[in-house]
C-alpha cells in the first residue's frame, strides 16, 4: 500500500473547512488518532482511508501525493485585514491544491519565457526603475496597457481568479517548487482594482522573494509604486494633462484604465499637483461617493485570464486527455476540478491571438 502523506490529509481537511475535532466526529474516531496521523506518527488503516475519501470527498490518490505544502510565511498579502482563522485556512488550503495541480500540468507544457527578474531595491534602484525595465523587457509600447492580463500571460505567468471568501484580500503571489510565478487574484474585484492588483503582485514577485526582507521595509508601498509606474509611466502621464481637475480625471481614467484615486495619488507623487490640490480632488471624489466605488460607465473592460484554460485545452486536443483523465492526473473529483479552475461545463475554446 502506498504511504499516506500526512500533510495531504490536513490539506484536504482544511479545504473543506473542518478542524480536527470536526473530522473526528464525522469519522467516528478519537481525535488523538487523527492528530497522530497528521503529525506522521502513524499511518491510517485501509478502512480509515476509505472513510476519509468519503467524508472529505477526495480520491485516495490525493492523500499519497508527495508535494510540499506552502505555509503562510511564503506569501505576501495585499491586504492584511481581519480574516477568520477558518476562512484563512480554507483559502490557503485551496490555493495550495491549485498550485500543486498547476505544477503537475506544467510538467508537460512549455510556457513562454517569463523574462521576470529579481530586483534588490537597495542596490538596483527604485521600484519605478524596475517597472520601466520590465516594460522594456516585455516590449510594452509607451502609454497605456490595453490588456495587462494578456501581457502577463503572454510572458508565461499564470493568473488564477480565486475566491478569497470576501474582499479582505485582493491578491497573493508566489513561486512554485520549480520557480514558476503564479498570481492569485480576487475574482470579485472591479476591473480597475483588478489591474492594480495583478501589477502589484508582479512587484512582489520581483522584489520580495528569495531574499530576507528587513522588518522596517514597507513591502506594500514598494509593490504599489511598481504597479503605479508599470500601469501609468510618469513621463507619459505628465504629458497627458495640463490641469488636473475632475473632468480631466474622468478622461484620464478612461485612457489609463486605473482608478481616479490612483491617478490623483500618482500626480501628487510625481509633483504634478500640490498636496492641497490632491486633498481637494480627493474631497470631490469622496463627496460623490467615488472613493468607495467609481462610476461603472468609466470602468475599463473586464480582463479574463485565459492561460489555464489554454493549458487544459492543450491537454485535451494535443495530449488526448479527457476531463476524467485530467481529474485523475490532479487527484481531484470532477466538481473540484471544475471549481478550482473556474471552468464551465461547455467545451473550452482558445480565442486569443499571439502577442507580439
Amino acid at each position: 500500500m502506498t504511504a499516506i502523506n500526512p500533510e495531504m490529509i490536513k490539506l484536504a481537511r482544511e479545504s473543506r473547512g473542518l478542524n480536527q475535532g470536526d473530522l473526528c466526529t464525522l469519522l467516528g474516531v478519537a481525535q488523538g488518532t487523527i492528530s497522530k496521523i497528521e503529525n506522521g506518527l502513524m499511518q491510517p488503516s485501509p478502512e480509515l482511508i476509505q472513510n476519509l475519501c468519503k467524508v472529505l470527498d477526495y480520491p485516495s490518490s490525493f492523500f499519497s501525493q508527495k508535494d510540499n505544502v506552502y505555509a503562510t510565511s511564503y506569501i505576501y498579502y495585499r491586504k492584511r485585514l481581519s480574516m477568520t482563522k477558518k476562512n484563512l485556512s480554507v483559502s490557503e488550503a485551496k490555493r495550495n491544491i491549485i498550485r500543486i495541480s498547476i505544477e503537475k500540468l506544467l510538467d508537460s507544457i512549455d510556457l513562454p519565457e517569463t523574462n521576470l527578474f529579481r530586483w534588490d531595491i537597495a542596490t538596483h534602484g527604485s521600484p519605478e526603475d524596475a517597472a520601466l525595465l520590465l516594460r522594456e523587457k516585455w516590449r510594452i509600447p509607451k502609454g497605456k496597457i490595453d490588456n495587462l492580463t494578456k501581457v502577463i500571460e503572454d510572458n508565461g505567468i499564470v493568473i488564477v481568479p480565486f475566491d478569497f471568501g470576501g474582499d479582505k484580500i485582493d491578491g497573493i503571489s508566489l513561486y512554485t517548487e520549480k520557480n514558476h510565478p503564479l498570481i492569485f487574484v480576487n475574482n470579485k474585484l472591479s476591473p480597475d482594482r483588478y489591474r492594480l492588483t495583478v501589477a502589484h503582485e508582479l512587484g512582489h514577485l520581483i522584489f520580495h522573494f528569495g531574499n530576507p526582507i528587513a522588518e522596517d521595509r514597507d513591502v506594500e508601498l514598494e509593490a504599489f509604486k511598481f504597479a503605479s509606474e508599470l500601469l501609468v509611466p510618469s513621463i507619459d502621464f505628465r504629458r497627458s494633462f495640463e490641469n488636473l481637475d475632475f473632468k480631466a480625471l474622468t478622461n484620464l481614467k478612461l485612457y489609463w484604465r486605473v482608478s481616479m484615486s490612483s491617478l490623483v495619488m500618482k500626480a501628487k507623487q510625481i509633483g504634478s499637483i500640490t498636496e492641497n490640490q490632491a486633498k481637494y480632488l480627493f474631497s470631490q471624489l469622496s463627496a460623490l461617493g467615488f472613493k468607495l466605488q467609481e462610476p461603472p460607465e468609466l470602468s475599463p473592460a473586464k480582463e479574463y485570464p485565459m492561460l489555464i484554460k489554454e493549458i487544459l485545452q492543450v491537454y485535451k486536443e494535443q495530449l488526448g486527455y479527457s476531463t476524467e483523465d485530467m481529474g485523475n492526473l490532479l487527484h481531484l473529483n470532477h466538481r473540484d476540478f471544475q471549481d478550482y479552475f473556474n471552468l464551465d461545463s461547455v467545451r473550452l475554446r482558445v480565442v486569443r491571438s499571439t502577442h507580439n
